[in-house]
């Protein structure tokens, strides 16, 4: 077994995140989040690895820029700073604009070798402006009422032994006293099983953290694009069965740091999209 520096230890958890890579490639997980802890000697060139974890996919792009400026448009609004529509509209084409310029070296697409295409900043210049125009038109008056709690903050909670880390886009309280954990969906729900296990482990959290019961505790997805709201309804045993996925998929995530223990799963769209491609000897992506 390698060594490991005692960052990996302090800051070894359980999150939705490591969950889906987990499951998507068992290399790519050891490059992001074991490899940058290792003591040499080690099998990878570390320095390279923790290089290439600062570059994204470009289908990441969009999210991101939408959930950091409603992030700052309601930290504003949470120091009485009336929310700015225009100006957000604005300063997010002007950040798909600067990426366009910089595509080329910023996303992994096209270091890998894909044509950077117009279209598909056009497209989510639109669909972005929309998912803006709908948040605020539709969508936060719901809640401009309400209680804001946390917004974008990472926090954690224990289920046994195990940490888990979330992060919640927004919670609420009623004035019934409810916690609302709200998750902006910037796409469209691909997966229901995979939400649903993400909505419930912000539930098990929001319960310890707010000293909750269940039933006090609402949730949901809110789809940005047409402004639908999905709640969610958990029991108990789901909750239950839920701590035993988190518990067990931990442990297997743990039980060895080995780089051989963790094989490739290579598939065209996944590799090509992912940081550590130049470096995985079944990517099938140039070095």
């Amino acid at each position: 077994m390698p060594e490991l520096e005692n960052s990996f230890f302090q800051f070894n958890s359980w999150s939705f995140t490591k969950h889906r890579i987990w499951n998507q490639c068992r290399r790519q997980y050891f490059y992001k989040y074991i490899a940058q802890h290792l003591k040499p000697p080690a099998p990878v060139d570390v320095n390279k690895i923790i290089m290439l974890k600062e570059y994204n996919s470009r289908f990441v792009l969009q999210g991101k820029l939408i959930h950091n400026i409603l992030n700052e448009q309601i930290k504003g609004c949470s120091n009485t700073i009336p929310m700015d529509p225009a100006g957000s509209l604005s300063f997010y084409s002007r950040q798909i604009a600067q990426n366009k310029m910089m595509a080329s070296e910023m996303f992994t697409e096209y270091r890998h070798g894909e044509p950077v295409s117009d279209t598909f900043f056009t497209t989510i210049d639109d669909s972005g402006k929309a998912c803006l125009n709908m948040f605020f038109q539709n969508i936060w008056p719901n809640y401009e009422n309400q209680e804001c709690l946390k917004h974008e903050e990472f926090d954690y909670f224990r289920t046994g032994n195990v940490k888990v880390t979330v992060k919640v886009d927004f919670v609420s309280k009623m004035q019934n006293g409810t916690i609302v954990l709200s998750d902006w969906k910037t796409g469209t729900d691909n997966d229901e099983n995979e939400t649903e296990l993400q909505m419930a482990t912000y539930v098990l959290w929001a319960m310890q953290y707010y000293d909750k019961s269940l039933d006090e505790i609402q949730s949901e997805s809110v789809f940005l694009k047409n402004g639908k709201t999905k709640p969610y309804l958990f029991f108990e045993e789901q909750l239950r069965e839920v701590q035993n996925t988190i518990k067990m998929e931990y442990e297997a995530m743990n039980t060895s740091y080995e780089y051989n223990d963790y094989p490739t799963m290579p598939n065209p769209q996944g590799c090509l999209s992912c940081q550590f491609a130049r470096i995985c000897s079944d990517s099938g992506i140039g070095k």
